[in-house]
């Protein structure tokens, strides 16, 4: 197995990545250009990526400078520039990709051991019956966390995603495999709160979230976000001139919703514009002159990034909500399938 270099004393000694399937694929196909494309944490391994590539197949490559967001953010332009793209560190979203002849994932699994975390989250576990998820860097511990869980007498439940391709495996657009679990209660298990926050608000459930690498454990609360979001609503109470964002990008290009948004807010008296772009920006948005924006894109451009932008940036259920449309709990926003 060839994986790929480590920076001594740096996080990516945190990493594995397996190149070996991406060397065959190369090989087997006749590529003479592979394009590569890394997500940001990754980048400073590009060097050393590219002589590892160039030594084992004599292919040339092209990376990708650009910023890398998840599976659904593919190169379109490297795509076309390259006989065979290399996509680090994320999982295949689906069977069904248009891009699955082109492109080839290489994920990044975190060396991370889970015990500390896992035994810590068990003591702010209070069912005996937990949804159990993570993202893809932690998807080959579970079998580890579901044993060490069950050593607590804690049964821990993991279920498929329509999206995601391992059982247990999130998204930060998708949390399928969390709502499929039928627990009053879920354990996430990997870095960072955005994943566990989007589990408690998909779900409306209690969440205990356990990092590996920092060992910390915590019980998320979902209420400062909600609070924020319902303000953002109310912000957008009073706007008159609507951007309804569609992504360039091939896992977020949700053209059919962009369109029903669009006709509901024009059945409001709304004055809609209906913009497609590669990467939300500020300037963007004060270039248009808009007083509010709904993305189809990413959730997480509105939930993550909201400070940034000089308007209320909506996410569709939001919008509904604005509209009257919507009543009850709030409603997460989630990219279900391959958009078209």
């Amino acid at each position: 197995m060839v994986r790929a270099p480590l920076t001594n004393g740096s996080r990516f000694e945190l990493f594995n990545l397996d190149l070996d399937p991406a060397f065959d694929l190369i090989k087997r196909s006749g590529a003479k250009v592979v394009g590569v494309q890394v997500p940001e944490g990754l980048k400073r391994m590009a060097s050393d990526l590219a002589r590892d590539i160039q030594e084992e197949t004599c292919a040339e490559v092209i990376f990708s400078g650009d910023p890398c967001y998840g599976a659904c953010d593919v190169d379109l332009d490297l795509c076309r520039a390259a006989d065979l793209v290399i996509h680090v560190g994320h999982s295949e979203m689906l069977e069904g990709d248009p891009l699955h002849d082109k492109v080839v994932y290489v994920e990044a699994r975190m060396r991370a051991d889970v015990r500390e975390a896992v035994e810590g989250a068990a003591e702010l576990l209070k069912t005996s019956r937990v949804g159990v998820v993570t993202t893809v860097q932690h998807i080959h511990k579970l079998p580890e966390v579901l044993e060490l869980l069950g050593g607590r007498g804690i049964e821990g439940i993991v279920r498929p995603g329509g999206r995601t391709r391992y059982p247990g495996q999130v998204l930060g657009c998708n949390y399928e495999a969390a709502r499929n679990a039928d627990v009053d209660e879920y354990l996430f298990v990997g870095t960072g709160q955005f994943h566990p926050l989007g589990v408690a608000l998909a779900t409306g459930k209690r969440v205990v979230a356990a990092d590996p690498v920092t060992g910390n454990v915590s019980v998320i609360d979902a209420a400062p976000m909600l609070r924020r979001r319902y303000g953002a609503i109310a912000r957008a109470g009073d706007a008159e001139r609507i951007a309804v964002i569609v992504s360039k990008k091939p896992g977020q290009r949700r053209m059919e919703l962009a369109r029903r948004m669009m006709s509901l807010g024009e059945e409001q008296g709304k004055r809609m514009i209906l913009v497609y772009l590669d990467r939300m920006e500020p300037d963007a948005l004060v270039n248009l002159g808009v007083d509010a924006a709904v993305s189809t894109a990413c959730p997480r451009i509105a939930l993550d990034d909201q400070a940034k932008y000089p308007v209320p940036v909506l996410t569709p259920p939001e919008f509904e909500v604005l509209l009257g449309r919507r009543k009850g709990e709030y409603l997460f926003d989630e990219i279900e399938q391959m958009p078209i």
